[in-house]
C-alpha cells in the first residue's frame, strides 16, 4: 500500500522555482518582455542571440491559454559551502497541453537570493504577513513540440514489439505466479517447521532485471532484495517509455526445494 500511494503522490518543485517558471514560460508566450528581461540571467542577455532564440520559441506556442500545464520532473543542485562560486540551480520540465498540439519545456533557474514580501492574504488569514521568498533567474529554456508519432511508439501496445518483448512479459508475469505457489505450499504443507516464516520467504526476489519496453533494452540490477519485486512503470511525459521488471524468485525456489525434499507421509 505505501508503494501505491508513493507512486501516486502528485510531483511537486520548489514553489518559488516553480512560480518563476511557469511566470516566465507565460510569458513567452504573451511576448511580454517587461517580465522577461528582468527575468534572465546576466549571462543569457549578455549573448545578443538570446532575442531571436526567445522569438523562435514563442513561435512554437499557439495564441490560445494552455488547457492543461503539467510537471513532470524537477531536480535541484545545491551548491557545497565552500563552493561558493556556483549557484543552486534548478531544473523544471514541464508539458503544455493546448488544443491539438503539446510542448515539452525545459527551464533551468539559478537561485540570485531572498527577499521578505508582504502577504494580504495571510494577513487576512491572521497570520504573519511577513514571508521570505526565494529569487530565480533564468539560465535556458527549451521548447520542443511533442510529436504525435513519437508518442505513439511509446505506447505499450505499439506495434514492433517481437518474441523477446514476449518472453519478458512470461517472466513478469510467471515471477509472481511462482511466489504464489510456493507461498500457498509452505503454507498449506503439514510436516514443514515454521511454514509461515518459510511462506513469507516466498516472495523474497533477488536483483531485479528491466527492459526499456519501447527499445527492448534490457538490463539487470544485481543488489537488490526486493519483496513482489515485479511492476510496470512509466513516467508521467507522454514521451517517456515504459518499463517492465522483475525479481528472480530465489525465496520461492528456495521453498519449493525445501517441500520437495520433506519426507513424504506414510500412505
Amino acid at each position: 500500500m505505501a508503494l501505491i500511494l508513493a507512486g501516486c503522490e502528485r510531483l511537486t518543485a520548489e514553489p518559488d522555482a516553480d512560480r518563476m517558471g511557469r511566470r516566465f514560460i507565460d510569458a513567452i508566450q504573451r511576448d511580454d518582455w517587461s517580465v522577461l528581461e528582468p527575468a534572465l540571467a546576466p549571462a543569457v542577455v549578455a549573448d545578443p542571440g538570446h532575442h531571436d532564440r526567445l522569438e523562435q520559441t514563442r513561435a512554437l506556442f499557439p495564441s490560445d491559454p494552455p488547457w492543461s500545464i503539467k510537471l513532470i520532473s524537477s531536480s535541484r543542485t545545491r551548491t557545497l559551502p565552500w563552493a561558493k562560486a556556483a549557484p543552486e540551480q534548478t531544473t523544471l520540465n514541464y508539458i503544455y497541453g493546448f488544443s491539438g498540439r503539446s510542448l515539452a519545456v525545459d527551464l533551468t533557474v539559478e537561485r540570485t537570493g531572498e527577499k521578505t514580501i508582504y502577504d494580504r492574504g495571510l494577513k487576512l488569514a491572521g497570520k504573519d504577513p511577513f514571508k521570505t521568498v526565494k529569487l530565480y533567474r533564468v539560465d535556458a529554456v527549451v521548447v520542443n513540440p511533442i510529436a504525435s508519432d513519437v508518442v505513439k511508439a511509446n505506447a505499450f501496445l505499439a506495434p514492433g514489439k517481437g518474441l523477446g518483448h514476449l518472453g519478458f512479459l512470461l517472466a513478469v508475469a510467471l515471477s509472481p505466479v511462482l511466489m504464489l505457489v510456493a507461498a500457498v505450499g509452505a503454507a498449506r504443507s503439514r510436516g514443514l517447521k515454521g511454514k509461515w516464516w518459510w511462506a513469507l520467504g516466498a516472495f523474497v526476489g533477488l536483483g531485479s532485471v528491466w527492459m526499456n519496453w519501447t527499445t527492448g533494452q534490457v538490463g539487470f540490477v544485481p543488489v537488490a532484495v526486493n519483496l513482489l519485486g515485479f511492476g510496470a512503470t512509466k513516467g508521467l511525459s507522454p514521451l517517456a517509455p515504459w518499463f517492465l521488471r522483475f525479481s528472480l524468485p530465489i525465496g520461492a525456489l528456495a521453498v519449493l526445494i525445501r517441500l520437495r525434499m520433506l519426507p513424504r507421509p506414510p500412505a
